[in-house]
């Protein structure tokens, strides 16, 4: 540690400004510091502090007008939902689906998805804006409820008389009203704890419904059931596939994003073919894979025997791991070029060290872009990872593009339902690690921006 009048002597201005934020030093007093302190308040006094006066206007006044257009398109995509047919049974899985509207359905379902657009209106003689966004959000809860309750007691009894292989599967007019119910959370700039309770309840609902035998002859449901262990496999290879792909992106990435931020001449070489890379369709990009893998397998006997070969996860793993690289280098770079030149000042005037201001003032300061940047690879390589199946690998994409070979409609939206699933969560553990990973001094101002 050195002492303040050392800092204020080499870099006065900014540091200055910086202790004078803290509001514990005064020219004549001596006192230490910590490196870390000093900087990241100089970060917040150097960076636009936007007024909160202004950002609740309409917290508890009149609702504003994004409100009202909210809860208009949800309301026109209910009333959509509700003309269209909603159910569909089929007598095995590849015979041909006769849709079936609510009122073939019956009318104690529709007065069942009705009591979610009724809050929605509800919702609207509110001026208040909190209340009517807790309303909004219990209208989405109950709507997602809603379809469960449908699925669950109206759907085996339209099957019942089919024959023992007979299912039911949700129709276009379902996957409407639940893109409404699940708009309402979209919407939402930020999700709150009431967001979140809410989300838990249908959670455990549809879990609730699913254990207790409620969706037996629901397509999806005996799809499952049909791959048995099989489907668990799927899973963990799909996940295996990513990970690796997203270490091995995450290993190239940052060292070129350090390079290229560094050294513009090295930046001018890595763009350009990284915008190449983004460019090559990715079926395209597995399929030029084949044959350079499949002949370095017969030229080395020992890479077949540890998995390399021509078809397979290896080309899979290469292909994701190129396209993974643009969002890790792009956002790492930008993460770098936007760090304060009067914090790096300020390291300098406290006596660090070049590997001192790297560590403990860039990194720190860049970490939360270089975490979205993975962030987006993951969530992108999670999608790319399905075609992996056209090359010989496994992952989710053999229950995809085996349900197109087999005309199984229902085994493809199941396929299309966990590669969603783990977006969803995978994006939603990318955030938390953000969260907890970022300073605290930057979290709380993106918190008050």
């Amino acid at each position: 540690m050195q002492l303040v009048s050392t800092c204020v002597s080499k870099h006065p201005a900014p540091v200055q400004v910086c202790l004078s934020n803290i509001g514990r030093w005064r020219p004549e007093d001596k006192v230490f510091l910590d490196y870390r302190s000093i900087l990241w308040y100089l970060h917040l006094s150097v960076t636009d502090q936007p007024s909160l006066e202004g950002g609740e206007m309409h917290a508890q006044g009149t609702p504003n007008r994004n409100s009202i257009k909210i809860e208009i398109t949800i309301l026109l995509v209910y009333g959509l939902s509700m003309m269209l047919p909603f159910l569909g049974t089929r007598e095995n899985r590849v015979s041909a689906e006769q849709a079936l509207g609510l009122t073939t359905i019956g009318f104690a379902a529709i007065g069942i998805l009705l009591i979610a657009p009724a809050l929605v209106i509800l919702s609207i003689r509110f001026t208040d804006e909190r209340i009517r966004r807790r309303y909004r959000t219990l209208s989405g809860t109950v709507g997602l409820i809603s379809t469960v309750i449908v699925l669950a007691h109206f759907g085996a009894p339209l099957v019942s008389e089919l024959g023992p292989y007979a299912r039911f599967s949700p129709s276009g007019g379902f996957y409407l009203y639940v893109t409404a119910s699940v708009l309402v959370f979209l919407l939402h700039p930020k999700l709150n704890r009431f967001d979140y309770l809410s989300i838990a309840v249908v959670i455990l609902c549809i879990l609730g419904y699913w254990l207790g035998g409620y969706l037996t002859q629901l397509g999806m449901v005996q799809e499952a059931r049909s791959f048995g262990s099989r489907l668990g496999r799927e899973v963990v290879d799909h996940l295996r596939i990513t990970g690796i792909s997203i270490g091995i992106s995450t290993l190239l990435g940052f060292p070129l994003a350090l390079a290229s931020y560094q050294h513009p001449s090295i930046r001018k070489s890595v763009f350009p073919v990284l915008n190449i890379l983004q460019t090559i369709p990715a079926i395209a990009l597995f399929g030029l894979l084949i044959a350079p893998l499949a002949a370095l397998s017969r030229a080395v006997p020992q890479l077949r025997q540890l998995g390399i070969q021509g078809i397979g996860n290896t080309p899979a793993i290469i292909a994701l791991s190129l396209y993974a690289l643009y969002p890790i280098i792009r956002y790492s770079f930008t993460a770098f070029s936007e760090i304060d030149d009067q914090v790096i000042q300020a390291g300098s005037g406290i006596g660090m060290n070049r590997r001192q201001v790297w560590t403990m003032v860039r990194l720190p300061l860049a970490a939360p872009g270089i975490l979205h940047g993975i962030r987006v690879a993951l969530v992108q390589t999670i999608g790319n990872a399905t075609l992996a199946k056209l090359i010989g690998g496994g992952g989710l994409g053999v229950l995809v593009f085996e349900g197109l070979g087999q005309a199984s409609v229902d085994m493809v939206l199941l396929g299309m339902l966990l590669i969603i699933g783990l977006t969803v969560a995978a994006d939603a553990v990318a955030h938390l690690c953000i969260t907890i990973l970022t300073p605290v001094p930057l979290r709380k101002e993106k918190e008050t921006a």
